[in-house]
Parts: structure tokens; sequence; C-alpha cells
């Protein structure tokens, strides 16, 4: 059953940054995903440390005046990072966050390594990303934007590990029924959420609909039928899919999985068609 988390309502714990909101994980959720929230003071740092079977995402969500240190593969590059910016670490990479000039707001998503799928490195790499650098899809109707900050089908990552980015709807948007599974590749079963940062609607499934809004993660297990629907607000929210390895099953529209490179000429003035497994 899809479950609707507020993560005000989760508790703060003190920590050396800050405070840190446990909202997805093992101990929460029974999630294979782990999801938190970090409030950093001026002048502290989040550190994420190495891993040896997990792969890592540190997001800018509020505040400016981040400093980056990265390392890989022995090497330390340092960062400037703004708001909507973060880091994708492979296992045996590590980041330090610090709020240099403000408070900072950071999403911390951590997910087992998939092995069942191979890839074409045997050595991913991290990498530092700016989402309005990023490129951006549409889809049919040009009332939904997703912007994948992780997603190997787009060339950012080099793994099948998540997907995981931002999506907008204009008011009054849905997204199509539909539902997951996972791949004839996969013995994992997907975990799935939506992150709502703007605008407020309603999550559907077979058991009828809640409303949504600011701060409400959205669970969503493998195998459930699920719509999003945005009210006149319009939606901004986060995005999560891990591995990702799974296939999806649309419901009376067939063209709600068709998406577009924004800003792109197909030829005959229509963008050009983002092709996904």
């Amino acid at each position: 059953m899809i479950k609707v988390i507020n993560a005000a309502s989760t508790p703060k714990t003190p920590v050396a940054a800050g405070h840190l909101r446990s909202i997805l994980g093992p101990d929460e959720e029974g999630t294979r995903v782990r999801v938190a929230l970090l409030d950093v003071e001026v002048g502290k740092s989040c550190r994420l440390a190495s891993s040896d079977d997990r792969t890592q995402v540190l997001y800018v969500m509020e505040g400016q005046g981040a400093h980056l240190a990265h390392t890989a593969g022995g090497r330390l590059e340092e960062h400037a990072l703004p708001r909507r910016a973060g880091v994708y670490l492979e296992p045996g990479e590590e980041a330090t966050m610090t709020a240099a000039g403000a408070p900072l707001v950071l999403l911390l998503v951590s997910v087992p390594k998939h092995t069942a799928r191979p890839t074409d490195s045997a050595s991913p790499r991290g990498y530092v990303f700016v989402e309005a650098q990023l490129r951006s899809l549409i889809d049919e109707k040009a009332s939904r934007e997703r912007t994948f900050w992780v997603n190997k089908e787009t060339g950012l990552s080099e793994s099948w590990d998540l997907q995981l980015g931002r999506m907008a709807y204009a008011p009054q948007a849905h997204s199509p029924r539909h539902v997951h599974h996972p791949s004839k590749t996969s013995p994992v079963t997907p975990e799935h959420f939506y992150f709502i940062e703007k605008g407020t609607g309603e999550v559907k499934d077979d058991a009828g609909s809640r409303p949504v809004g600011p701060g409400d993660l959205v669970l969503i297990p493998a195998g459930e039928w699920h719509q999003l629907a945005a009210s006149d607000s319009g939606f901004d929210y986060i995005e999560f899919q891990a591995p990702f390895d799974f296939m999806t099953t649309m419901d009376h529209d067939p063209l709600g999985k068709n998406w577009y490179i924004k800003g792109t000429d197909d030829g005959t003035g229509k963008p050009q068609r983002w092709v996904q497994s």
C-alpha cells in the first residue's frame, strides 16, 4: 500500500553538523534505500564516508555557498556549489559538504550496489552535478518536465544502481496511471518514491486517493498501480527509483511513457524523442 510520510513529522536527531531527520531506511520503513535530511549549521560540515557496497548522493536542497570536497580514485577535487547541486558517489568515494556562507539543508540518499545488470565500465566513477546545467526532458503534452541527476541512459552515471532527479508539473498536470515491476534481469524488487517540495495535489491508487503537499514523501511499493495529479499549484518534486532495472506498464495512456529532449528539433519542428529502455 502507498504510504505518505511527512518529513517535518519525523524526529530531529542532533549530530555534529546540526540536525538529522531519517525518513526512509531499514529501521524506519524496511527499505533498502536510505533517505535523510540534514540541517547543516554555518561553518560545519557533513561527511559521507566511503562505502564498500553502497552508492550515495548528497544534494543541496536549500542554502547557498556550499563547499564540496570530493575524493575519488585517490584524487581530491573541490567545488563551490549553488542550491540544487550535488555529488554522486560510487563505492570507494567520499565527500564532505561544508556550509561556508549560510545554513544548508541537504538531501542524503544511498542504495545498495546493483550487480545483476552489467555495466560498460569496470570502475564506474562518481561526479558533481549542477541541476541547471543538465539536460531536461518534456512529455508528450509539455505539461511535465524532468531533469535527471542520476540515470544510466542519459550518460550521467555508469551504473544501474538508481534513477534520481527532479520533476515539475504544470497546473492540473498528471502522470499516466502506471505500475513498476522488476525487469527480467533483476532479482530485486524496485523501490520508488516522490518527495514533494512545492505544490499540492493527490496520489491515486486502487484504494482511492490521498492529498499530498510540501514535505511529503510518497513511498510506492512495486506492483502498486499509481498516479500523481497536481492541483492548480502544479508540482515540483524529487523522483527516485532503485535499482534502475525495472519495467513500467501504462494504463490507457500509451503516449505517457514518451519523453522528448527539451530545446532540440527532430527536423519537423518537434523536439527529439529520448529513447529509453
